[in-house]
């Protein structure tokens, strides 16, 4: 989906750097509320509240939104944000800004599902407990009354179509527009003004919903979609312009979301085929026909996956469920989540799971597909508000999708194939991310521990792009089911967690012919500790310690090292004559040849200006281009003798600028150093 918000990047970043200039005072005052240390959310009602995801994501997102109205005169917009992001809060704020900023009682929450809708129903009923606005201030001084008069009206089989009249928050599924015609009839004929909210909007290109979308547009006043997925298997996206994109990389790089970690089956052990019920014959994941099933042009209830591979992964399952119950958080309880391709094939895996699962403490399974009793759908839905589940898995089809979020969801074990469409380089999915989206939700309230989710694979499905695109982290060995052994060491550390490669930034000419001392000026950005000014004489003198190489004692020569004196730039006579191979393994580089250090150290360059800028002001923009050069001019002055990265042919350096690499990380992650380079004293 094209992303419309990059043309006004700068102007944006203007305009908020200047307070707001543009909107009215009202609006000012709502924004600086918004961005002042004392709005903070109700700490014994809300869970979870991270600043930083609040600052980088929510806040940023309501601030584009209403610059994108107020500015730019844009009334559809969507916000690409991961599960878990914080789409709701985003949208309770747009509401309370319309109805203070601009008189608006009408605003239309429309979901895809009932799930979608249940949990929205906790967030904007007056009388719930976690009532959006109870829990945040976007009401403040005078207005705090106004808060008092919103009402919810939940479009319901058994609810009058007459409470659309004096509901406030309008909030439904699409089908109870059209499969009830007296709502639209209401909304048709006695609703003049209408705020519009589409959760999980990338459903807004389904036939009914188009259509609706397309009705409702002259009395739209505002419109906010937002989704995770906004691209489609089939190509097609909502309408509405792309004002903000958080990935899944930077939500990984915040501890936003859990680390999805993906373990496969020996795939010589495990052959995972299926039961083709019309034909009685087994086939193989290969044969299945996928795609057609995915769109719906075949029934999947055709197929059930074979009994000796069902057991087999259910075991693998099982033994990555007791490593997590090691490490989930008090007071949850760790659950697994089983992904299955049909209704029969659910009930049958739902009975081999109770059988397998007992010796694993696994004694309660909720089965939820389109047939499950409404009893049992609606435990499924409740799940997120007992972190002490009766409950210790969930078998589904695709039913537990969109909107259903739990927490404690620790495995997820896939039968099934998720399908892709990618054109010109661009993935379009949407099951495949919604689903392990699921499991993403964090369950610490600490925001610097890192969760994992572990997710169980056959390599036969070929999701590898699914993990690419997810940023998950794949387990080195094969699982053997017979024998489950998970080497604690294998699993990535924190620290390597947190470095998510982001790839080498093509760079244009302007690169090569940009003069350092020519930096154009900036906006003024937030307050900072005292700028740097004299970046350069700061970069040129300081000090990198060269006893953070975890250089091993044992090595011969080392105590040769002059690593500890004042030593802080490599002069040729100072490097005493030690091998490069045990150079290579004290950095612990020795598996790459120096054309692929090379390459790895220009990723990190590149890594290292876009997260500089992050960390600054959360904008990566084209100030990464001169940045970029800065620290490559930096790299080639201070540690490689005059040599840029790809010219240099000392590999003895290379490595040990690998070895200090973090530390360059931390000196350019300095918001002072940064505001130095980019703003004239």
């Amino acid at each position: 989906m094209h992303y419309f918000f990059k043309q006004h990047e700068e102007n944006f970043k203007e305009w908020r750097n200047s307070g707001y200039q543009g909107i009215p005072d009202v609006g000012v005052d709502f924004l600086k509320h918004l961005g002042s240390r004392n709005f903070k959310p109700d700490l014994k009602i809300v869970k979870f509240w991270n600043e930083k995801q609040w600052k980088k994501v929510q806040l940023e997102a309501i601030e584009r939104c209403i610059y994108s109205f107020e500015v730019l005169g844009e009334k559809d917009l969507l916000t690409n944000i991961v599960t878990g992001g914080g789409k709701t809060t985003i949208i309770g704020a747009m509401i309370a800004y319309m109805m203070i900023i601009h008189d608006q009682y009408k605003f239309l929450i429309l979901t895809p599902n009932t799930i979608v809708r249940e949990r929205l129903d906790d967030e904007f009923d007056p009388n719930s407990p976690t009532y959006i606005y109870n829990v945040f201030p976007f009401f403040f001084n005078s207005f705090e009354s106004l808060k008092t008069r919103i009402q919810l009206h939940k479009m319901q089989p058994t609810a009058a179509a007459e409470g659309i009249r004096s509901g406030t928050i309008i909030l439904g599924n699409i089908h109870q527009i059209y499969e009830k015609r007296d709502n639209w009839k209401v909304l048709r004929d006695n609703v003049d003004s209408l705020c519009i909210f589409n959760d999980e909007a990338h459903n807004t290109k389904a036939e009914q919903y188009n259509d609706l979308i397309g009705k409702l547009k002259p009395k739209r006043f505002f419109r906010l979609d937002t989704t995770a997925t906004p691209d489609r298997l089939d190509g097609l996206h909502p309408d509405s312009k792309m004002i903000f994109v958080y990935s899944i990389a930077e939500a990984l790089a915040d501890k936003i979301i859990k680390r999805p970690i993906v373990f496969h089956p020996d795939i010589k052990k495990v052959k995972l085929t299926y039961e083709d019920l019309e034909t009685g014959k087994t086939i193989s994941a290969e044969e299945v026909p996928w795609e057609e099933i995915e769109k719906r042009r075949m029934p999947a209830r055709r197929y059930i996956t074979s009994l000796k591979p069902m057991r087999q992964q259910i075991a693998i399952a099982c033994e990555l469920l007791k490593e997590q119950k090691m490490r989930t958080p008090e007071p949850y309880k760790p659950l697994l989540f089983l992904v299955t391709f049909s209704i029969e094939d659910a009930k049958n895996i739902a009975r081999e799971l109770e059988k397998i699962g007992e010796k694993y403490g696994i004694k309660k399974i909720l089965l939820v597909h389109n047939e499950t009793e409404e009893e049992l759908k609606e435990a499924a839905r409740d799940l997120n508000k007992d972190p002490q589940t009766e409950y210790d898995a969930v078998v589904s089809v695709l039913m537990l999708r969109e909107g259903w979020d739990v927490r404690n969801i620790s495995v997820v074990l896939l039968f099934r194939k998720f399908c892709y469409k990618e054109v010109d380089g661009q993935i379009f999915s949407v099951y495949g991310p919604q689903v392990i989206g699921r499991g993403l939700r964090r369950m610490s309230k600490d925001p610097e521990k890192w969760e994992s989710l572990f997710i169980v694979d056959h390599p036969i499905l070929k999701h590898s792009w699914l993990w690419d695109h997810l940023k998950a982290t794949q387990y080195p060995d094969e699982l053997d089911p017979a024998n489950v052994i998970i080497d604690e060491q294998k699993i990535p550390k924190e620290k390597e967690a947190e470095k998510i490669d982001e790839g080498e930034v093509k760079l244009d000419e302007a690169e090569k012919k940009l003069e350092i001392q020519n930096l154009p000026p900036t906006p003024e950005p937030p307050k900072v500790a005292e700028p740097i000014y004299e970046w350069q004489k700061f970069l040129d003198e300081f000090e990198y310690d060269f006893n953070r190489m975890n250089i091993v004692e044992d090595i011969d020569k080392i105590k040769s090292l002059n690593i500890d004196s004042d030593l802080t730039t490599l002069e040729k006579g100072n490097i005493p004559d030690i091998e490069v191979e045990k150079i290579a393994a004290i950095t612990k580089t020795e598996n790459w040849p120096i054309d692929e250090l090379k390459k790895q150290l220009v990723k990190q360059i590149h890594s290292i200006a876009k997260y500089s800028l992050l960390e600054y002001d959360r904008n990566p923009d084209e100030r990464q281009v001169i940045l970029v050069k800065i620290i490559r001019e930096h790299i080639k002055k201070r540690l490689l003798n005059g040599s840029d990265v790809e010219d240099s042919t000392d590999e003895i350096l290379l490595r040990r600028l690998w070895a200090i690499i973090d530390q360059i990380r931390d000196v350019f992650m300095r918001p002072e150093l940064i505001e130095g380079i980019f703003t004239r004293k």
